[in-house]
């Protein structure tokens, strides 16, 4: 498995990336107040291992 991360990381963090963004934009369309907290949850995992700032932005500003 770490293999196949480490020949295919582009690919995977376009993978993350999709989820995230796919993610963000259920959670603007819903009025409920738990999926937000799905997505901070997310958010934070995500920042913890540098893949995305605290904010919900990429790091290098890949979103932008």
């Amino acid at each position: 498995m770490m293999k196949f991360i480490t020949q295919h990381y582009d690919e995977v963090l376009q993978i993350i990336g999709a989820v995230v963004a796919l993610a963000t934009l259920i959670v603007k369309l819903t009025p409920t107040p738990k999926d937000d907290d799905v997505l901070a949850k997310m958010i934070k995992v995500l920042s913890v291992l540098s893949l995305c700032n605290p904010d919900g932005s990429f790091i290098g500003g890949a979103d932008k």
